[in-house]
């Protein structure tokens, strides 16, 4: 197994990252919405808050690791990019560091809307809310007017932005592997799917 990245593909610490955070992004969403479009009506459902920790739970792993893959990413050899023009490298690279920025905005927003007394229990550990920690009475923040703008942001960018920008970075892997029939999908995936997909 190839652990580091090369000039042909990403190695298993970057797709492990890769693949971990990507998963617990997109199954947040399936949560959220049952809570919001099913439970939302009737919070005293014994479903609410179990479904609702889920999603807090996956939003928390997307939030914790997404900072080690920034660093590994900073730190390591990338993968040469595939042929296409100026414009089309500059589009990849905006569009990559648009992603980096939903990974780190969405779940630290969701983490610091977190209002009420106590902590979040989560089953397999707790965490204090935000309101509840050291940093908030250190910032010395005005909680009325901070938690609608992190609730806003969130939900806004929940709704209208990060699952638009998810599918078009699904799709442009797709574009690359069954149009231009590059190695951008499968530089990223396990070595032995990669060779079983290139040989097809």
């Amino acid at each position: 197994m190839q652990l580091m990245n090369t000039k042909e593909r990403f190695g298993a610490v970057a797709g492990m990252y890769h693949w971990l955070i990507a998963t617990a992004f997109i199954l947040s969403y399936p949560f959220v919405y049952y809570v919001v479009f099913i439970l939302e009506s009737n919070r005293k459902d014994p479903l609410f808050l179990p479904v609702l920790n889920v999603h807090w739970f996956l939003g928390i792993i997307v939030g914790v690791f997404v900072v080690p893959r920034l660093i590994w990413r900073l730190f390591s050899v990338e993968p040469e990019e595939a042929p296409g023009t100026r414009v089309e490298h500059i589009l990849s690279k905006l569009a990559h560091w648009g992603l980096y920025g939903l990974m780190i905005s969405m779940p630290f927003t969701g983490y610091f809307g977190t209002g009420g007394n106590g902590v979040i229990d989560l089953y397999l550990f707790t965490i204090p809310r935000f309101p509840n920690t050291q940093l908030f009475q250190w910032l010395n923040i005005n909680w009325a007017t901070f938690e609608p703008v992190m609730d806003g942001f969130h939900h806004f960018i929940g709704k209208w932005v990060a699952w638009l920008v998810v599918v078009l970075h699904v799709a442009a892997a797709f574009y690359h592997h069954f149009v231009r029939h590059d190695t951008v999908l499968t530089r990223m995936l396990p070595e032995r799917v990669s060779a079983w997909l290139l040989s097809k």
